[in-house]
C-alpha cells in the first residue's frame, strides 16, 4: 500500500509530510504512525508539509494536540494555500523554514540520505561494510556482524545491531547509540568501551526489547528505549 505519511530529519526537526487523501484517514493514519514509532520521534519538534491543501486553525490544534500526546510539539506548517498560511500563523505557527538548510543528495557508492548533520542508510549492512560519518547516522535496517558505523554523534538502528559501532568517535561522551535489537559486536562510545559478551552470554534476540545505550559514571550502560 501506498505511503501517503512520510517523515524526515532535518537539522531544524522533524518534517512531517501529509499526501493526497480524505483529512480523517490521514490523521488517523498518522496516529497509528506515531504510536508505533513514540520512542524514536519522542520530544521532536515538528514541521507539517501538507500541500495546497486548505485547513482551519481548529483542524491545525487538532494535530497540535495529537503530536502533544507523543511529547513532540508543532512548530511550522508549510502549506501552498494562502488559507492554510492565514491559520497558521493566527496560532503563532510559523509557515517557512529558515533559509539555508542543505538539500537532501543520494550518494550511490553509498546508499545514504545527507540531511544536514545526519545521514540516514536505507538498507542493511553486511559484513564487510562500513559507514564512516562525523555526524549522527541513522540506519533503517539491521547491522549484520563484520559491519561497522563510525559516528561522530549518536547512532540510531531501526533494526538489529550486531556489528560494531563507535558513536562519539571524535572523542564525544554525551552520544548515545540506540537500536531496536542492541547486540553489538562492539560498542564504543567516545573514549569508552564495552565488552562484547560472550556467546553463551549473549541474550536471546527474541526477549530484547529497544534499548539505549549511553555512558554513565565512567561506563557504558544500557537500558529500555525511552525510559531516559
Amino acid at each position: 500500500m501506498e505511503t501517503r505519511i512520510n517523515i524526515k530529519g532535518t537539522s531544524q526537526g522533524l518534517i512531517i509530510d501529509l499526501g493526497p487523501g480524505d483529512w480523517s484517514g490521514l490523521m488517523t493514519e498518522l496516529a497509528a504512525r506515531l504510536q508505533q514509532t513514540a520512542s524514536f520521534f519522542k520530544g521532536g519538534r515538528v514541521a507539517l508539509r501538507v500541500g495546497p491543501r486548505q485547513l482551519t486553525a481548529r483542524q491545525l490544534e487538532n494535530v497540535g494536540h495529537l503530536l502533544q500526546q507523543h511529547q513532540m510539539s508543532l512548530w511550522a506548517v508549510l502549506s501552498d494555500s494562502s488559507e492554510t498560511q492565514q491559520a497558521a500563523t493566527s496560532l503563532g505557527l510559523e509557515t517557512a523554514l529558515a533559509t539555508g538548510e542543505r538539500p537532501a543528495w543520494q550518494s550511490q557508492r553509498e546508499g545514504l540520505l545527507d540531511e544536514a548533520n545526519a545521514i540516514l542508510v536505507r538498507r542493511t549492512l553486511r559484513s564487510g561494510q562500513t559507514v564512516h560519518y562525523p555526524g549522527h547516522v541513522v540506519v533503517i535496517g539491521d547491522v549484520n556482524p563484520g559491519a561497522e558505523i563510525i559516528a561522530g554523534g549518536d547512532v540510531v538502528v531501526w533494526g538489529r545491531l550486531r556489528g560494531t559501532v563507535h558513536a562519539g568517535a571524535e572523542g564525544d561522551d554525551s552520544a548515545v547509540v540506540c537500536a531496536l535489537v542492541l547486540n553489538p559486536t562492539q560498542l564504543r562510545i567516545g573514549r569508552h568501551i564495552a565488552r562484547s559478551p560472550a556467546e553463551s552470554d549473549a541474550p536471546n534476540a527474541e526477549n530484547l526489547l529497544p534499548e539505549i545505550a549511553f555512558v554513565q559514571d565512567g561506563q557504558i550502560v544500557a537500558e529500555s528505549w525511552g525510559k531516559r
